[in-house]
């Protein structure tokens, strides 16, 4: 649509008669003629025609809107390349803009020098260059160029187009997201200045903040970042009134100064242009190298966070129950774990655990384990606030609770921190359930489940320190009596020992001093750390413990469990000899100890004996009863009491021990695996005897006395002296064979008596006892004990008396002793009568008596 041609005048040479006069134009007058623009060239005054040859034309499509593109490149000013006073410039066409019929479509021009210093132009941001300058008729100049100028894009396009180049990419980003803009442009039908700071300028925000403007919820704040940079009006540099400096309304209702500078525009006094002057169909684009505004113009907030986070959900939940107050002030001291929006499901955030989101301390930076309130407080705390517990594991990441990771460093907005989890904090669960995840404490978790400690509601806001597995373990036979049945009321009032009235976490620990806490059992205990906080000392009354912490921190809902790997038997408690050899099922023993005189002693209440108790199985093995003869000896060789020497523990071989038979002490003489000793026992004066035992269980009394149930039976054999070698063996052969003559000698002497003997045996063989033969002949059976060989005794008569041998068998009384009372059925050694025939039905064997009897 060609506009009103200027007022007739006559021209003597026309820009149209030179464009006729070379045959390098002669298609495109025919162009002109065709378009009806011969008249407008011929009229017009003071202008310049970018004229493009022949040969363009004939390169360029056919569909192209020729009239349009050559009214474009008509332009209302002379332009001689010579005369530019600029290196570029915007002029304008006979064409108007679409979207704005008042307003010509600029076109912008740049002065280039070439190598040989003369002028050179180029037009269109470079579309085309002039091939021949400064063409010069009497109502205009000819500029010939050596391509078509392309008409500028509209300014929204030309926006949203840099979304995907150059360095405006996030201005065009957010411009695109309100198409309102271009919608109000276009209605107006004027032109724009759009000022946009290039992708470096956005680096005054963080991440977070810029996915915030980016988000719906930034609406609003980015839809008045844009008005801040937008002008209802095009402002070129060449504008006169950029010499002085002009005040310009943005959109956003901000006033805008602009003035000229050098090279370019300077905009509110400090910000100079990185490019003017980038002309479009219905505006200009200045770039800047930083925002019109300030970075407080922004007001960033917890909120704008937690929406730049992507924690819509969760942000949305609080808003609903009205945390606006909270979120939007940025002067509170508090740190909220935002959980972000899940890809997979909805984040479950319940509205009464939104409260243990937020902490009234400032978490700067996120560095080993931390213990710290939430505002949620609970009835089951006492009304204390529950904790949020924050622990790094092997791979330096943090977790909230042991179950939502910590997704980045925390990020602070005045006082407050905000810091992105994967997932919603969940309560902490009850005690039943909170211990359960301990997995090396399940013997404390049966003892607690017998004792019906979790069903007990009264366990609130309490510190519940948790043996593990191998705190029971070093117990040994404490350990078994407190969990056995008998031991049930000992067991509540450990643990009530064990457990604090008050929530204590672990930075409450101090190692300057103890702290004094009231427990569960009515007592008072003092608590203190080392520096390392890796132990405990417990002072229980007068009885100082110190306890390894595993792990602390454990949170339930109703307080703080801490994992302990020895138990501190407190004072009160009281856990006597009996109890543990009960818990041990040491019947036998205790059996013979009573049946002993070293009973009331050795197992009472306040004993401090050391107690070496065989096994019930190997007092059977080894013919132990109460009949057994010098029983006091066999108990007292295996009760312990004083050291005969200072210091050390009995396992540890570095003492000896005094045992009740007198002058006799034992003392460990090497550890030959974990739980196999060598025993040294010493009897007065050079008696030495070596015994291995495997130390099965043990444990020590709460008054001091040492249990270590053994496998075998500690033989009084070990107390017999070495055997004398015999006379003649001590003595050389020629005494030997000096001796020979008196024996054979005593051989004739003894041929003699045994006749003797053989004659008179039928009438005085009647006439003695049992007991008080000098020769007796018996039927025994042959058998081995523990302690060496043994017969037992089938009858004790003479040859004559052999159809009594029924009768004569009579009650068998079994036992174990170096001598014997000759009783039938009775077991005797055979070491006591002598080398014998042990394969003979009968033999002959000497009469023996001892207090018990003779043989």
């Amino acid at each position: 649509m060609l506009l009103l041609a200027p007022a007739p005048t006559i021209a003597t040479v026309s820009v149209v008669d030179l464009l006729s006069s070379s045959p390098d134009f002669t298609l495109l007058v025919r162009v002109l003629q065709r378009t009806g623009l011969i008249p407008v060239l011929n009229m017009a005054r003071n202008i310049t025609f970018f004229a493009p040859s022949d040969k363009v034309l004939r390169s360029l499509p056919t569909e192209l809107d020729m009239p349009t593109l050559l009214q474009y490149m008509i332009i209302t000013d002379p332009i001689v390349a010579a005369n530019m006073t600029e290196n570029e410039a915007v002029y304008f066409s006979y064409l108007r803009a679409p979207a704005a019929p008042d307003v010509p479509l600029p076109l912008k021009v740049q002065r280039v020098s070439s190598a040989d210093e003369k002028v050179r132009l180029e037009i269109g941001s470079g579309a085309a260059k002039v091939v021949k300058h400064d063409w010069v008729a009497d109502n205009g100049i000819v500029q010939v160029i050596d391509a078509m100028i392309p008409l500028p894009d509209p300014l929204c396009d030309a926006v949203a187009g840099s979304v995907i180049k150059g360095d405006m990419r996030i201005f065009s980003r957010m411009f695109v997201m309100h198409p309102m803009i271009c919608y109000l442009l276009r209605y107006a039908q004027d032109t724009a200045t759009l000022i946009v700071p290039v992708d470096s300028a956005f680096d005054i925000l963080n991440d977070v903040e810029l996915s915030y403007l980016m988000v719906a919820a930034g609406h609003d704040d980015r839809l008045r970042f844009l008005g801040s940079h937008f002008l209802y009006s095009s402002v070129y540099r060449q504008n006169d009134t950029l010499g002085s400096g002009i005040n310009v309304p943005s959109m956003s209702g901000a006033m805008v100064t602009l003035e000229k500078s050098e090279r370019g525009i300077i905009f509110n006094d400090h910000i100079e242009t990185v490019q003017s002057d980038m002309v479009f169909q219905n505006g200009v684009i200045h770039t800047l190298p930083s925002f019109l505004t300030p970075y407080e113009f922004f007001e960033f907030s917890p909120r704008k966070y937690m929406f730049g986070l992507n924690a819509t959900q969760f942000t949305n939940e609080l808003l609903f129950h009205n945390y606006d107050s909270v979120l939007d002030d940025t002067n509170r001291v508090q740190t909220i774990f935002v959980p972000v929006d899940s890809d997979t499901a909805d984040m479950p955030v319940s509205a009464n655990s939104l409260e243990y989101h937020f902490t009234d301390s400032l978490i700067d930076t996120l560095n080993g384990s931390i213990v710290l309130p939430s505002r949620l407080s609970l009835v089951s705390l006492g009304g204390r606030r529950q904790r949020i517990k924050l622990n790094m594991d092997e791979n330096a990441e943090v977790w909230v609770n042991g179950k939502s990771k910590i997704l980045r460093a925390p990020l602070r907005i005045g006082n407050t921190a905000v810091i992105p989890i994967d997932r919603a904090l969940v309560l902490p669960p009850s005690l039943r359930f909170a211990a359960g995840s301990v997995f090396e404490a399940r013997t404390t978790l049966q003892i607690f489940q017998s004792l019906d400690f979790f069903d007990d509601d009264t366990i609130n806001g309490f510190t519940i320190f948790f043996p593990v597995d191998s705190a029971w373990e070093k117990l040994g036979s404490v350990g078994k009596f407190i969990r056995s049945v008998s031991g049930s009321e000992v067991a509540k009032q450990l643990l009530c020992s064990l457990m604090l009235t008050e929530p204590v976490y672990s930075s409450a620990f101090s190692s300057e001093k103890f702290a004094e806490y009231q427990t569960a059992a009515g007592t008072r205990v003092s608590i203190k750390t080392d520096n390392r906080t890796t132990s405990i000392e417990f002072n229980i009354g007068n009885i100082e413990s110190v306890v390894e912490l595993e792990s602390v921190d454990l949170l339930f809902d109703g307080g703080v469990v801490h994992t302990i790997s020895s138990i501190p038997i407190p004072e009160n408690i009281k856990i006597t000899p009996r109890q543990l050899l009960h818990a041990e099922n040491i019947t036998g023993f205790v059996e013979l100890l009573e049946a002993s005189s070293f009973a009331q002693d050795v197992i009472a209440d306040d004993s401090q004996y050391i107690i070496l108790a065989p096994q019930d199985s190997a007092l059977t093995v080894s013919n132990i009863t109460t009949a057994t003869v010098e029983l006091e000896a066999q108990m007292g060789l295996h009760i312990l009491g004083k050291r005969s020497t200072l210091g050390g523990s009995f396992l540890s071989g570095e003492s000896s021990y005094d045992t009740l038979v007198g002058g006799v002490h034992i003392s460990v003489l090497a550890q030959l695996s974990d739980d196999a000793y060598e025993l040294l026992i010493v009897s007065d004066p050079f008696v030495k005897s070596i015994q291995h035992i495997r130390v099965l269980s043990g444990g020590v009394s709460t008054s001091g006395a040492e249990i270590y149930v053994i496998d075998r039976v500690l033989p009084l054999s070990a107390l017999t002296p070495n055997e004398v070698p015999a006379w003649w063996q001590a003595h050389g052969i020629l005494i030997g064979l000096g001796a020979a003559g008196g024996i054979l000698a005593m051989v004739l002497i003894g041929l003699f008596w045994l006749l003797i003997i053989y004659r008179g045996g039928q009438r005085w063989g009647h006439r003695q006892s049992l007991g008080g033969n000098i020769k007796s002949f018996v039927r025994f059976r042959r058998s081995f004990s523990g302690s060496g060989r043994s017969i037992v005794i089938s009858a004790n008569v003479s040859d004559e008396e052999d159809d009594d041998d029924e009768a004569a068998v009579g009650e068998r009384t079994p036992f174990l002793g170096r001598t014997a009372s000759g009783r039938l059925g009775s077991r005797v050694n055979v070491e006591d009568f002598g080398d014998i025939d042990e394969d003979a039905e009968e033999v002959e064997l000497p009469s023996r008596s001892n207090e018990h009897g003779s043989v």
